[in-house]
């Protein structure tokens, strides 16, 4: 019996990097909300079914490699290849905490899931 071939299904495309995207990071929260970091140097935060970015945060002076939402999806971390770490107060829109002194590329970061810790 022949086999039906899938077609792929766009779903949402969202274009707001002015270079490539490297990393992405879906809130668990409500699973609404989504985050990118890109060459660009920024992370920018997206609600499912906008088709433009709602907050765009800059402030790093290297690509963005890693983002992770915080439980309540109220607060972000991002990783850059310079091996900063910026924390983003999403409501204000603003970086709340800078911490320097990796000396490689942030890969991953992620919050412990019953506190305010990230590792």
């Amino acid at each position: 019996m022949p086999s039906k071939s899938r077609r792929p299904f766009k779903f949402q495309e969202f274009a707001g990097h002015s270079g490539d995207v490297r990393c992405i990071s879906i809130g668990r929260k409500s699973c609404k909300v989504l985050a990118t970091g890109g060459d660009d140097r920024k992370a920018n935060v997206w609600a499912l079914g906008k088709p433009n970015a709602i907050l765009s945060l800059s402030g790093h002076t290297s690509p963005v490699s890693c983002v992770c939402f915080d439980a309540q999806e109220e607060t972000l971390v991002g990783g850059a290849e310079s091996g900063t770490i910026k924390l983003w107060d999403l409501d204000q829109g603003k970086a709340i905490r800078t911490l320097l002194g990796h000396r490689s590329e942030c890969l991953s970061a992620d919050f412990h899931p019953y506190g305010a810790f990230f590792a």
